[in-house]
């Protein structure tokens, strides 16, 4: 049977969620012969390696090396997947269990569509649930870039993340995306978005820096950072 969707799971120093994450995405209610999970470790310090090696032939790894960020690590999952989807989870979140299956379902019968994406639940460490986001809102798909369900030809036609993007990745990959391809709204909080200490997006100053470089990138004068709510 032939791969349907490819989980991308990019992970860095975050073995304490990352068992967690795994979990999630093998307990899908999409039949298992149907997807895959490939972990990308970019060069983890911590306990990352020996999490993922307790998985075994569940998942496959990709061990790098050198570190070499979210958007060269997402890159390198994405040209190791065999699905005609790709869906990226960050490591310290997780996912609904149905939300493979509502998503490629959607996008098997609905060819003009280029992408699938729904609401977040934000979640404690814990998992406790702490607000819903509503993710029909453009600024908040633009700086959500996990949970987004796309067609692998589109990613490969726009020539998959800019490796040379630090932080906002996510941001420049769906602008592009977005000039191309028409996605749809799932208003359902399939995705859950841990809110910890060391998450990238809690400086905000070096986002916006980011932000306004990925505005010049494509070269945007209708959306200014920080204007979208």
């Amino acid at each position: 049977m032939a791969i349907l969707v490819s989980i991308i799971i990019t992970n860095h120093n975050y073995g304490r969620y990352l068992g967690r994450c795994i979990r999630s995405c093998l307990d899908q209610s999409l039949d298992k012969n149907k997807y895959e999970i490939i972990v990308v470790d970019d060069a983890s310090t911590d306990e990352s390696v020996e999490v993922i090696k307790s998985f075994g032939d569940r998942i496959k790894p990709v061990l790098l090396k050198e570190n070499k960020g979210v958007a060269n690590a997402s890159n390198i999952g994405i040209k190791e997947a065999l699905g005609y989807f790709i869906i990226r989870i960050d490591a310290d979140d997780y996912i609904n269990e149905h939300m493979l299956l509502i998503m490629s379902e959607i996008l098997e019968h609905n060819q003009d569509l280029g992408f699938a994406y729904c609401d977040h639940f934000v979640v404690d460490k814990d998992g406790n649930k702490l607000q819903r986001v509503n993710m029909k809102s453009l600024g908040n798909l633009l700086n959500h870039g996990a949970g987004i369900m796309f067609k692998k030809s589109h990613l490969e036609a726009l020539g998959l993340y800019n490796p040379e993007l630090k932080n906002c990745e996510d941001y420049d990959l769906i602008m592009r995306y977005l000039k191309n391809f028409d996605g749809y709204h799932i208003p359902l909080p399939l995705y859950r978005y841990t809110r910890h200490d060391s998450n990238m997006t809690n400086d905000k100053e070096a986002r916006l820096d980011w932000e306004q470089k990925v505005l010049k990138l494509n070269n945007s004068q209708s959306i200014k950072p920080g204007d979208i709510k």
